[in-house]
């Protein structure tokens, strides 16, 4: 039957993908130790933020204590129309400690949004090297800057693509770990294979030279999110040395989505700007993730009404869950991320509702975020 061809062709691709992952995973580069990182180039930290009071000092305090230079590092906020006392309470706290910072409000230069946020923070800094951070992202450790920073030591590297991980125990919150784990992990392994496809700007770090060359927002400001993945697109464009790291060290975190209805909204405002993307091993990632999950509704549906061998719809399902586990046992240990895999076989099964609805619907929705309407 036609269906259990497509099925066994497009678990096939999909296995591939998960196979490709796992052996680099398994098999990885030798990193150097942060540790031995010695600083000579000034970093400028860029934190774009709106509406953050919660957040953002928990995100200054992983940065004020970090094992680099003073004198070699400076935090550049940019404010973007905040409503609340975020901007009091940052600049409060960095004026008491020995790290240079500068405010930008936006609303000063009649400006708005993270892309402009960030651009005009790029023509205010005087380090060599820019880092993005989202205001509600935190460190654990002393040696995340020297873990970004170190890739950038006797190498051509232009960006450098770090891992976020997201933190929570709910089911919807776990739910979201699951995916983020796996989506993290295969983004640095094919990142490690020359094909890198996907980042984030909660931790992000590039030439500032390379980001001027490449002028990555100048035909996308009226997209308002994807500022990290427009980014990322031009520095391939331009054919420029893209590096990634493992390191435990190098990772920040978030909270994931508290709410549903935030987790949704969230999910549609990044799927939303695909349509405005051209990377292509992205494009082919997303349709065969796409396909996988909903191929196995059609014939899960099919099955259930006699369309199709019920046995081979189990086969099919009992194999992605098996594989899609195993990625998601190996990424969990290499970021020592805590995993609450009691939820596994629920969230897997939601999982195949979720990539098809949210991909189907991100092209006739527009998201809100913080107050604002998204444009795609």
């Amino acid at each position: 039957m036609w269906l259990e061809a497509a099925g066994i062709a497009i678990l096939s691709l999909y296995t591939i993908l998960i196979f490709v992952t796992i052996v680099v995973l398994l098999f990885p580069e030798k990193e150097d130790d942060p540790r031995n990182f010695i600083p000579t180039e000034k970093v400028s930290i860029i934190i774009p933020f709106r509406n953050e009071a919660e957040n953002i000092l928990a995100c200054l305090e992983g940065l004020v204590v970090q094992d680099y230079p003073a004198a070699l590092m400076e935090i550049i906020l940019a404010d973007d129309h905040s409503e609340d006392n975020s901007q009091q309470l940052a600049t409060n706290f960095l004026r008491d400690k020995s790290i240079a910072f500068k405010l930008i409000d936006l609303k000063e230069y009649n400006l708005s949004g993270k892309k402009n946020a960030i651009e005009y923070a790029v023509s205010q800094v005087s380090g060599s090297i820019i880092i993005t951070r989202d205001a509600d992202t935190y460190t654990e450790n002393k040696l995340w800057l020297k873990s970004m920073l170190c890739l950038f030591k006797d190498t051509k590297t232009d960006l450098v693509l770090g891992p976020l991980i997201l933190s929570g125990s709910s089911f919807i919150q776990t739910f979201q770990q699951f995916e983020n784990v796996a989506i993290t992990c295969m983004s640095y392994a094919f990142a490690k294979t020359g094909f890198p496809f996907v980042c984030s700007g909660a931790n992000l770090a590039y030439r500032k030279e390379a980001f001027l060359k490449t002028n990555p927002y100048q035909n996308n400001k009226h997209v308002a999110s994807g500022d990290d993945m427009f980014l990322l697109q031009r520095f391939i464009e331009e054919g420029l040395s893209i590096s990634t790291t493992k390191n435990k060290d190098a990772v920040v975190y978030t909270k994931a989505e508290r709410s549903f209805s935030g987790f949704i909204s969230q999910r549609l405002r990044w799927a939303s700007k695909a349509k405005n993307l051209h990377i292509k091993t992205a494009w082919f990632i997303g349709a065969v993730l796409f396909l996988s999950n909903l191929i196995l509704l059609i014939i899960g549906i099919y099955s259930f009404f006699g369309g199709i061998n019920v046995r081979f719809c189990l086969f099919a399902l009992i194999y992605k869950c098996i594989i899609e586990f195993l990625l998601l046992f190996l990424g969990r240990f290499m970021y020592k991320q805590k995993l609450n895999l009691t939820y596994y076989i629920p969230a897997f099964i939601a999982n195949l509702f979720y990539v098809p609805v949210i991909s189907l619907a991100s092209v006739m929705v527009k998201s809100k975020w913080k107050g604002r309407k998204q444009h795609v």
